[in-house]
């Protein structure tokens, strides 16, 4: 009840405002002007104007008429005459409204506007004594009335998700986050341009398959109901493109949307965009090179340079190193997993660095263990990692001279993965023998084996040529290049979890009070206290205290658990890992006000530091283990002891 009441007068002031709004849509009714405009022709942009009428000095008018269009960002003075800000998609420009240009009636009509109408103007442009570049209104029709105010303020980790899950606003709002997305635009663009030229064909591939398989990934499933059929969103688009170098077309790309049922975090989203090519009479090595030209050639056409900043880290995109996983490995920790007659001595070399790994891992699943443990978050500058072991490469032809291996490789840049490629496999019974091998993993408990295609087998049949292939992540190599944090940060809609109730619920907190949740607690079980009295003294050496949530992600490799970047009340931010990602997405918990104990000495988790311990609520329900952690009023500051 205490939060609706906090929550009342804010809804009281939105409720106002949007009914002084709606007043002002009636009065336009009144005077027989449509709210909601019809077709208008625009002759100019704001950059536009303000590079074509750069030259006009003094207060010297322009004798063109122009028409502009866009939204009202600021209206200053309600006078006989008010200078406006109008936005469109290329920018800002100032507009003037004056009583004696336009008349009594067009100047009533003015006074209500709004910001965050959307008007068409017509007049001319002329420099003010201030030196601006400005559109004297002669004429404007109303477009569009817009109903709900703009937020004024528009950033902070608390508006975070509005930002998201509303990305008009955060547009309207940003005029960086609109940069953004016109420079992911411009990489993709790049790309096509890069590969149009070198005689690749684009083309589209199902998304829809009955078999998941191009990748080792959990697959989103759906039902055909025609056929009666469970049917899955692709995970890859490469067994398909490897079909068509098979029919003859020898140079393939696409670009689009993939699938994958997995956690979410900075670096992933359940759905995103990749490039896969494939040509014939290449391998690896070629398809390296064609890497490090579409990288370069993005990074030219977007930034103008191939160095630059990303999250404060130089990156030199012409500084590459070309190693084999195992060299890296040997480098970073002294140890030659390849050079392991046994499984057994394998894991002796694991343990002795302090490497986990599963009874289930041969020895090259250990080195890609190692080499995900010890050296992938150490690839800053741009690195090609090759020599995956065949182990974990079910797709890639095995290297001529040592079996173990394949001829593959995958791109790091700052730490993470952002290609991958090999020479493709094009011996059918090598190929039907590793879908058998992956088919027992899956029977061992790994649900990201790949499946059983025996169609692609019999397209191996008929003879696929020498292939090199490439897939490169279009979300993380945009992130690079926009010096953007999170993937959240490049898709215009990521995805969110639902709020509460219907999942429409009005984000600027005008929305009904919230009807109180009934929960059920008769299948509840709750473990016996204990028995055993503390004393108060070794209680009170445990500091519990409250810690603001600024950054939550997956552990890589985890399956478990969370990394949470905390606000403990201190200068310096707090990593706590907790093994809660089977009831809990990273994204809802950002903001959260959490009770941690801050003073229990550090344990390493998979390679990292974890400072504390998150305080959670955990019962049985259903012979099933519940848990739900002990999130408190956001008005309780970050540090604030609990007694």
């Amino acid at each position: 009840m205490s939060e609706n009441k906090e929550n009342r007068p804010v809804e009281q002031d939105m409720n106002e405002l949007m009914k002084v709004r709606r007043d002002k849509l009636a009065a336009f009714e009144a005077k027989g002007v449509a709210p909601f405009g019809h077709r208008f022709e625009v002759s100019h942009h704001a950059k536009d104007v303000l590079e074509q009428f750069g030259h006009l000095e003094g207060e010297e008018e322009s004798s063109e008429e122009i028409t502009i269009a866009g939204r009202l960002m600021a209206i200053r003075g309600h006078g006989k005459a008010s200078f406006s800000v109008l936005m469109d998609r290329s920018g800002r420009i100032q507009i003037y409204f004056k009583l004696d240009v336009l008349g009594e009636e067009k100047y009533s009509q003015f006074k209500l506007l709004d910001i965050g109408d959307i008007i068409g103007v017509k007049g001319h442009v002329f420099r003010t004594r201030r030196g601006e570049i400005t559109v004297r209104v002669d004429d404007f029709d109303m477009l569009s009335k817009s109903l709900r105010p703009l937020p004024e303020k528009f950033h902070g980790l608390t508006d975070t998700e509005i930002r998201y899950r509303q990305r008009y606003v955060d547009l309207i709002m940003n005029p960086e986050v609109m940069n953004t997305f016109v420079a992911r635009t411009n990489i993709m663009k790049s790309i096509r341009e890069y590969l149009d030229e070198r005689d690749y064909i684009e083309v589209e591939t199902p998304v829809l398959g009955t078999i998941a398989g191009g990748a080792a990934a959990r697959p989103f499933i759906t039902h055909h109901n025609t056929l009666d059929l469970d049917m899955y969103l692709r995970i890859a688009t490469e067994l398909n493109l490897k079909r068509l170098i098979v029919g003859g077309m020898e140079r393939v790309y696409e670009m689009g949307r993939v699938f994958r049922n997995e956690g979410m975090d900075v670096r992933h989203n359940p759905e995103f965009t990749t490039i896969e090519l494939y040509q014939a009479y290449a391998d690896y090595t070629d398809l390296m090179d064609i890497t490090e030209g579409l990288v370069l050639n993005a990074a030219n056409k977007v930034l103008g340079t191939t160095e630059f900043d990303y999250q404060g880290t130089h990156i030199d995109l012409t500084n590459v190193k070309r190693i084999s996983m195992n060299d890296a490995v040997k480098e970073a920790t002294g140890k030659d997993f390849l050079s392991c007659q046994t499984v057994e001595e394998a894991r002796a070399m694991a343990t002795e660095i302090g490497v986990p790994y599963e009874e289930r891992f041969g020895i090259g699943g250990i080195l890609n263990a190692a080499f995900e443990e010890k050296v992938e978050e150490t690839l800053i500058q741009p690195t090609f990692i090759t020599g995956h072991p065949t182990e974990i490469s079910p797709l890639a032809k095995r290297n001529p001279e040592n079996p173990m291996i394949t001829d593959r490789f995958e791109f790091f840049i700052y730490g993470r993965e952002l290609a991958n490629g090999f020479t493709e496999l094009n011996d059918p019974i090598d190929q039907e023998g590793r879908f058998l091998d992956q088919l027992k993993q899956r029977e061992a408990g790994d649900d990201e084996a790949h499946e059983m295609d025996r169609d692609f087998i019999t397209a191996l049949e008929y003879g696929l040529p020498p292939t090199g292939g490439l897939g490169i992540g279009i979300d993380r190599l945009v992130m690079f290049l926009t010096d953007s944090a999170s993937i959240r940060d490049v898709l215009l809609f990521p995805t969110m979890k639902p709020l509460a109730g219907e999942g429409k619920k009005n984000l600027h907190a005008n929305a009904p009070a919230k009807v109180e949740e009934k929960i059920d607690f008769s299948k509840v079980q709750i473990e016996p206290l204990f028995e055993e009295c503390v004393d108060f003294e070794t209680f009170s050496k445990s500091d519990f205290r409250a810690v603001k949530v600024k950054a939550c992600e997956a552990v890589p490799k985890s399956k478990k658990l969370l990394k949470f970047t905390l606000d403990d009340g201190t200068d310096n931010d707090r990593v706590i890992l907790s093994g809660i990602h089977q009831y809990y997405e990273p994204e809802e918990l950002v903001g959260k006000t959490l009770i941690a104990i801050v003073n229990l000495p550090p344990r390493k988790m998979m390679g990292i530091d974890s400072c504390g311990m998150i305080i959670s609520a955990v019962h049985q329900e259903d012979d099933e283990e519940a848990l739900n952690l002990l999130m408190v009023s956001d008005r309780i500051p970050a540090g604030a002891k609990l007694y």
